[in-house]
């Protein structure tokens, strides 16, 4: 009776080694994403939020350098020497940097990644079609690309708006630093909540605690807002020749 019971409940049984699960998931491809769009389109911002939320690590050409910089490799030593000359550092030095980082960073092996800044507009070094050949020879190929789209007139009005903080050298948009725009969008605001009214408290009491945050965050900046400047790449002039560079240049081997 009992040899009866035991051949009914073999079926049942857990025939999976949980161990060697684990490992073979451990020892699995990460995921690894790449983000892409027009100059001004928001992809350093959107590549760091998602790096953040896929526990990915975020690879950037500023963020690589500096963190090659704070390590003390040889690379950043070599970044460090030529900041301090008052030169700018090679595109070729940049490339090498993201590329050794995706290729042989134990972090990246693990966790994965989420790329921006590359392919690069600029061509010094490589074109386009080699830069994205470069990635296509990756050992950890991207799982995704994300475009980002948007209207070109939308784009370069923003672009054009956009100010820096000379000592910072913080960007800020036209909302943050022009208190016209900013009183505007506040009203915006307010009309929109008196609308929701008859919605879940639970709900208006987090809406109006994002809105008071970004609300009170921009009117305590607006009296430091008079040292702001404008870069030349933001003019509106050249906001238009950047996008319509990206679209010749970068947009048809990308798709």
């Amino acid at each position: 009776m009992a040899s009866q019971e035991e051949n009914q409940a073999q079926p049942f049984t857990d025939i999976f080694d949980e161990d060697e699960a684990e490992r073979s998931f451990l020892l699995s491809k990460p995921t690894c994403l790449i983000v892409f769009g027009k100059p001004g389109s928001g992809k350093k911002t959107l590549a760091s939020k998602l790096a953040q939320r896929w526990n990915c690590i975020f690879i950037e050409a500023s963020e690589v350098i500096q963190r090659n910089i704070q390590h003390g490799t040889e690379y950043g030593l070599e970044c460090q020497k030529l900041l301090c000359q008052g030169q700018s550092i090679p595109e070729e030095l940049v490339t090498e940097m993201i590329l050794q980082m995706i290729d042989k960073s134990p972090e990246v092996a693990h966790y994965g990644y989420v790329l921006t800044g590359f392919p690069s507009l600029s061509e010094k070094y490589l074109s386009v079609p080699q830069q994205i050949e470069k990635i296509m020879n990756l050992k950890f190929k991207p799982d995704f690309l994300i475009n980002i789209k948007c209207p070109d007139y939308e784009l370069c009005q923003r672009i054009s708006g956009q100010r820096q903080d000379p000592d910072s050298g913080e960007i800020y948009q036209r909302s943050q630093w022009d208190p016209k725009v900013a009183d505007k969008l506040k009203k915006e605001n307010d009309q929109d909540e008196e609308e929701d009214e008859e919605e879940d408290e639970k709900q208006d009491e987090e809406e109006e605690e994002e809105e008071g945050e970004t609300g009170e965050g921009s009117r305590k900046k607006l009296g430091s807002f008079h040292q702001v400047v404008q870069r030349p790449e933001d003019f509106l002039e050249n906001a238009k020749k950047r996008v319509g560079i990206y679209k010749d240049i970068m947009l048809p081997p990308l798709e």
